[in-house]
C-alpha cells in the first residue's frame, strides 16, 4: 500500500506543479530518472544490498508504483526548475537529495524498504551524482525552459 501512496502523492505535486508547455522537453529527464532507478535498484537487488517488500507489480526487481511515480515525477520536474545559476543548481541537487532521503527513510520505517548489506550514506551518494549526471543531461538537450528560446 505504501508504493501506492507514494505513487498517489507524486502524481498529485506533479500536476500541481508541472508546466504542460514544457512538458515535451522536461519528460526526457524523468524517463532518464526511472531508467537510472531501475538500472541501480536492479543491480542493488541482484547484489542483495536491499529488497523491497509489498511490491504490487513490480518492473525490474522495483515497485512499479514508486517507479512511475517518484522518480518520473521528481525528475521532470527538476528539469523544469532546473536554475541558470551554478550555485543555485548545487543547491537544487542537495535539496532533491534531501527529499529522496526522507521518502527512502520513510520507505525504510514503514517496512517495505529493508536494507540487507546498505547503507543511507550510500543512497545519499547515488542520489547526489545521479542528479549531477541528470543536469549534465538536461544542460546537453537543453531540457530546461529557460535554455531554449521559444
Amino acid at each position: 500500500m505504501q508504493w501506492v501512496i507514494v505513487s498517489i502523492v507524486s502524481w498529485i505535486i506533479f500536476i500541481l506543479l508541472i508546466d504542460l508547455k514544457q512538458i515535451k522537453y522536461t519528460i526526457w529527464a524523468g524517463l532518464l530518472a526511472v531508467i537510472s532507478q531501475l538500472i541501480i535498484d536492479n543491480m542493488a537487488f541482484h547484489l542483495k544490498l536491499y529488497d523491497f517488500k509489498n511490491d504490487i507489480i513490480e518492473i525490474f526487481n522495483s515497485s512499479l508504483f514508486f517507479t512511475f511515480g517518484a522518480p518520473f515525477t521528481i525528475g521532470t520536474i527538476f528539469a523544469q526548475t532546473y536554475p541558470k545559476n551554478r550555485m543555485l543548481r548545487f543547491i537544487n541537487i542537495f535539496a532533491s537529495t534531501a527529499l529522496f532521503f526522507v521518502l527512502e527513510y520513510a520507505l525504510k520505517l514503514s517496512g517495505v524498504l529493508e536494507y540487507i548489506h546498505w547503507h543511507y550514506f550510500y543512497s545519499i551518494t547515488i542520489d547526489v551524482l545521479v542528479l549531477m549526471s541528470l543536469g549534465n543531461f538536461i544542460t546537453i538537450f537543453k531540457l530546461a525552459p529557460w535554455m531554449r528560446k521559444e
